[in-house]
């Protein structure tokens, strides 16, 4: 797959925000994708669209087929807090997130995702090896992912950790843009800045100083070009790491 296989339908600036980012789904996703009704729902979320996991619902799995998921934890007498970000073929259970007062799944952009019952997909697991295998490494990515975000939480200073950012919105959702790099921000300013666990102003002043710099441009709200990709990499001491977890898709530069 090539990255003009992920890239968004042209048109104007307003009807490029409305379409949630694309890429081709793994071999796994495309195997759920052709379920009928009975075994799998397909929800198509706006943008913001929140989707509650009360306790009665620990059974729910989603798999995401388009655009980008949150999932966040309402805890008492705080706001919400992000807790993970979620892109094409990435699966979600409800029963893997902590029950505080509330939880919810919350589309980040307007986005597709499947949702299953948990029993009837581990049937179906347990009847097809090779979906085994696939859903065994998806699942695997995604722990490798949420093992390395902690890592950059715990190890990483503020520079460091706007770096890996970037360097995962470009590999996740970035399209070419000549030699720079274009990503349209599913995450608000003040949703990555809790996803960081950096204070707002603290991330704006690290914005403004990428943009000194020279390896970043704002078109607009939401998007962003990354100007020096090799400077950006350099920055972040784990990069090889997260280049390594997103070996199976292409450089943003493909």
């Amino acid at each position: 797959m090539t990255l003009k296989d992920r890239e968004r339908p042209q048109g104007s600036p307003r009807a490029q925000r409305e379409t949630a980012p694309q890429r081709a789904p793994g071999a796994f996703l495309s195997r759920l994708a052709a379920l009928d009704g009975q075994q799998a729902t397909t929800l198509r979320l706006r943008q913001r669209q929140r989707i509650t996991l009360p306790p009665a619902q620990e059974d729910l799995v989603f798999a995401v087929q388009s655009g980008v998921l949150t999932s966040r934890l309402e805890m008492p007498g705080s706001d919400t807090g992000l807790i993970a970000v979620y892109f094409p073929g990435d699966v979600v259970t409800a029963g893997g997130l902590p029950c505080l007062a509330e939880r919810s799944l919350v589309a980040a952009t307007p986005a597709e995702t499947l949702r299953l019952k948990a029993k009837p997909l581990m049937r179906l697991l347990a009847s097809d090896a090779e979906l085994l295998a696939a859903y065994d490494r998806q699942r695997d990515r995604q722990q490798a992912r949420a093992l390395l975000h902690a890592v950059i939480l715990a190890g990483l200073d503020g520079p460091q950790r706007f770096a890996a950012f970037l360097i995962e919105m470009a590999l996740e959702v970035g399209v070419s843009a000549g030699t720079a790099i274009s990503i349209e921000l599913p995450l608000s300013r003040t949703e990555i800045a809790r996803y960081l666990a950096l204070n707002a102003d603290t991330l704006s002043r690290l914005m403004s100083r990428f943009k000194a710099d020279g390896l970043v441009t704002q078109n607009r709200r939401h998007q962003i070009s990354l100007r020096n990709w090799r400077a950006i990499i350099d920055l972040c001491p784990i990069s090889p790491a997260i280049m390594a977890i997103e070996r199976n898709r292409p450089s943003p530069f493909s």
